[in-house]
């Protein structure tokens, strides 16, 4: 009798615990493509480095951003080689197209 109460008592708990809920935005966070950086040239974002801009070609890196108006600059030494204000929105891959090293 004993171990029938203590059994019942142990799966009253444990239909007690609370329910576990995930939460999913609808899209996916926004993100940056680099093509056509010259070699040993650095991507900026925002004025903070992001590393070798040709590691961010999308094969497969690509550069995970916050959604908002970002200040994209590839830079080689001291130099800007390209320069661009961009939004990004959720769900979108934005990609920088370097021509020649001038900036728009």
């Amino acid at each position: 009798m004993r171990n029938l109460i203590v059994w019942t008592a142990a799966m009253l708990l444990t239909g007690c615990a609370l329910p576990q809920t995930t939460v999913k935005s609808g899209s996916s966070q926004p993100g940056l493509i680099v093509q056509g950086a010259p070699a040993g040239s650095v991507l900026y974002v925002d004025g903070l480095m992001m590393g070798p801009a040709a590691q961010f070609d999308g094969k497969p890196k690509v550069l995970a951003v916050l959604e908002g108006v970002h200040q994209v600059e590839i830079r080689q030494g001291t130099a800007v080689v390209y320069s661009e204000k961009t939004f990004a929105s959720n769900g979108e891959t934005h990609t920088v197209m370097v021509v020649g090293g001038s900036g728009q």
